[in-house]
């Protein structure tokens, strides 16, 4: 997926250098907002591969309200939202990515990584169900819900120790009634 990404990024990279030879832009003018672009999206990989994901997602909104209008501005939020659905993302909910994925889908201007943000859609809400039945198969202890096998023999064994120390007691207390 990362290597992707990259794969994408140096492309669009590529595109942008020929394009930008191809045509010289006068001296002192603003660059071109696909040069803009890709210089955002390059800061927000590495926030984003440096794990700061609410960095990545603030390179990427200053750039889409700088740039509104423009399809760059519009394709901004399919990477706002592959940062949502990033597993080592802890500041933003699977779910939340979703719903982000499905407004890109449904923005008319959006057409650059649809076919990626409908994959994607459905790899995060494979996930989802997958967490959900995980999440159902717990094994329900005395009072405790466990989340596996191994945490369940652990307490019993736990139980198990406390019983066998109270046995003892009232062993000891039992050979000895003057006490």
């Amino acid at each position: 997926m990362i290597h992707r990404k990259s794969l994408c990024i140096t492309m669009a990279l590529i595109a942008a250098v020929t394009t930008a030879c191809a045509k010289q832009a006068p001296a002192g003018s603003a660059p071109e907002p696909n040069a803009r672009y890709l210089a955002a999206l390059m800061a927000a990989e590495k926030r984003a591969e440096g794990g700061d994901y609410p960095g990545a997602d603030r390179i990427l909104s200053d750039f889409a309200i700088k740039a509104k209008g423009t399809a760059e501005a519009t394709e901004t939020a399919f990477w706002r939202a592959l940062y949502m659905v990033d597993p080592n993302n802890k500041t933003t909910s699977m779910a939340e990515g979703v719903k982000a994925l499905d407004i890109y889908l449904n923005t008319a201007a959006a057409k650059t990584y649809k076919s990626e943000a409908l994959v994607l859609k459905r790899v995060a809400q494979s996930v989802l169900a997958l967490r959900a039945v995980q999440s159902a198969t717990r094994v329900a202890g005395r009072d405790t819900v466990f989340v596996t096998r191994e945490d369940e023999i652990a307490s019993l064994k736990d139980q198990l120790a406390k019983a066998n120390a109270e046995l003892e007691r009232i062993k000891k207390r039992l050979a000895n009634p003057s006490r």
